[in-house]
């Protein structure tokens, strides 16, 4: 089979993520390309894959490239890793859904948000803003990526795959994690938080109402993070521009070297509740808080599950019945002394590793993603 996956997001890597490892999985006796940001380019060929490089802002260049893989590479499948990332690369890249129909092989996306279900609304920095349908027509089969999305979502019939983001999790021992410590410096008995910030996060609209959200969410989180310093180690990777006393930042790592702090770590914090390094290290037996706000109160405070964006409404259908919910704690950003008193609880609590290891097992049962496409 010849396979190509399309990347549209310049701005993070989680959506790379979840196409790299898919791809992984289908390496033997297959040809797999990507289409891909040129940013992402040197990770992809890292792992041991083709790429061609997308132009930024260049739309008749990225079309033609397009024809052009329609024409000399012809595959089987191709699989856009986020659907809605996709719908939007327009503004970005210059692609929409109908410039797919060169292609003469299966149409398939990654839908990270089940959005394909139904119909769905984005509340956007506290707007409702946008309406989003999934284009069954050209797009015939959704890859829906697990954890995050419930393996329960698996629908065979209806040409929609619940898929393993990966099934070798190695929930580490405390003989592990302190060795991994101690590689990193970190000699003493305290724990480690581990935070991250990403660039797309720093993106944001400068409505007047967003400027005031994030000041105030910055704020509390600071005050939540100024907490756990004096009795903990507490590394942020990623963009910080606010930076507290008795904090390690560090502005960038390559994957192996954050795999790293992930194995070192003993809680995680993050603000976004799709973020495919949080579900990894959850899945990996490190705790997990992450840091929401359900509240609304005019246009300044407006919920969120994916920090500063919003879409606290529009994620929530792929929270019901899904057990990878139950592998964290979630706390309320502006409930600063009952969120951190959340993280000093869950720092010194232990793993239910039976409720971890009957997640894997679940995993384990969903279809690989050889198996999918040959089904196709």
């Amino acid at each position: 089979m010849r396979i190509l996956f399309v990347v549209t997001s310049y701005w993070a890597f989680g959506e790379l993520t979840i196409a790299l490892q898919f791809a992984k999985g289908l390496t033997e006796g297959n040809e797999i390309m990507f289409l891909a940001p040129r940013n992402q380019e040197k990770i992809i060929k890292a792992n041991g894959f083709k790429s061609v490089g997308l132009y930024f802002k260049l739309p008749s260049i990225n079309r033609a490239l397009l024809a052009d893989i329609a024409s000399s590479y012809s595959p089987d499948f191709v699989i856009l890793s986020d659907y809605l990332n996709y719908s939007f690369c327009d503004i970005h890249y210059g692609l929409k859904l109908e410039d797919l129909e060169c292609f003469r092989g299966k149409i398939g996306a990654f839908d990270l948000y089940d959005i394909g279900r139904k119909v769905r609304t984005m509340d956007t920095y506290g707007f409702n803003n946008k309406k989003i349908s999934f284009d069954h027509e050209r797009v015939t089969f959704r890859l829906l990526p697990c954890p995050i999305l419930s393996p329960s979502c698996n629908s065979p019939a209806e040409n929609v795959y619940a898929s393993a983001l990966d099934t070798d999790y190695h929930i580490q021992t405390p003989e592990e994690k302190q060795a991994a410590k101690q590689e990193l410096g970190y000699i003493s008995k305290k724990k480690l938080i581990l935070t991250t910030s990403a660039v797309w996060q720093d993106t944001y609209k400068s409505y007047d109402n967003v400027l005031e959200f994030v000041k105030n969410s910055e704020a509390a989180y600071q005050q939540i993070i100024s907490a756990l310093v004096q009795d903990n180690y507490v590394v942020c990777v990623g963009n910080n521009e606010q930076r507290l006393a008795g904090v390690t930042y560090i502005d960038s790592l390559p994957p192996q070297s954050f795999k790293k702090y992930c194995e070192a770590a003993d809680l995680f914090i993050s603000r976004n509740m799709i973020s495919t390094s949080f579900a990894n290290i959850v899945m990996s037996g490190v705790k997990g808080v992450l840091l929401q706000n359900s509240r609304s109160e005019g246009k300044t405070v407006y919920p969120y599950r994916m920090y500063p964006v919003g879409w606290y409404h529009f994620l929530e259908p792929i929270i019901k019945d899904n057990d990878y919910m139950n592998l964290f704690q979630t706390g309320e950003i502006f409930d600063v002394e009952a969120s951190i008193e959340l993280i000093s609880n869950a720092l010194d609590s232990k793993i239910d590793t039976f409720k971890l290891q009957d997640y894997h097992r679940q995993l384990k049962e969903l279809p690989r993603g050889e198996a999918i496409l040959r089904s196709l």
